[in-house]
């Protein structure tokens, strides 16, 4: 691990992640499970936004597992977007990969459609007991969605950023949500759940929830 201004860089797969402690929320560690789980169900190279992106631990690396031909990340955090920026221009992506400071899809071009969308939202809301260690070192930006309100604004503003049959494929955490807890979120907004599954060994107190936008 090197220093480069205040974000020292993080080796993933081969790109080097400009990125802070206090920046990610998992997907350094957990965000992991997505590598082997798009290289199974996913023959070919997808268009991908990594939504919530932070450092955009996840997304950089499945673009370089080549999982991905184009890459778009998007955050609230200015910091975190700004580190996504310095990864692009340090490792030479600027043809590959493009940044988006972005409340949901609020500030995102309305034009703009990808083929999947991943993400490792806040995954704890208000009605959930008890604090985590994580919670106590986290910026609460990091792990809390009030009433899912950002989880209801995001299902409701993906599908007008999906190409037809494109998919979204959320990292949530069992001892906060279920996949029922975002099923009404789902079908309202007009994709179709396609499947819940477990993250791999050992990330398995997480699980993938995979919606897609009819052809």
């Amino acid at each position: 691990m090197t220093n480069t201004d205040q974000h020292p860089t993080v080796d993933c797969d081969g790109i080097l992640v400009h990125h802070a402690e206090h920046l990610d929320g998992g997907g350094n560690n957990f965000g992991k499970a997505y590598i082997p789980f798009i290289q199974r169900h996913f023959a070919s190279p997808q268009s991908i936004l990594e939504w919530c992106c932070g450092p955009g631990y996840i997304g950089f690396s499945l673009l370089a597992r080549g999982l991905c031909h184009t890459l778009s990340l998007a955050d609230i955090n200015e910091e975190a977007t700004a580190a996504c920026r310095k990864t692009v221009q340090h490792n030479h992506l600027t043809e590959h990969v493009s940044v988006f400071r972005s409340d949901c899809f609020d500030d995102i071009p309305t034009g703009l459609r990808w083929d999947l969308i991943v993400g490792n939202p806040p995954h704890v809301n208000t009605k959930t007991p008890g604090e985590t260690d994580f919670q106590r070192r986290k910026p609460r930006v990091i792990y809390l969605d009030q009433d899912w309100d950002i989880h209801r604004r995001f299902y409701k503003q993906a599908p007008h950023h999906l190409k037809p049959g494109g998919n979204v494929i959320l990292q949530e955490k069992y001892k906060f949500s279920r996949p029922e807890t975002f099923q009404p979120m789902i079908t309202d907004s007009g994709l179709s759940i396609v499947d819940a599954i477990p993250c791999e060994p050992p990330y398995e107190e997480y699980y993938f929830l995979w919606s897609r936008l009819p052809e």
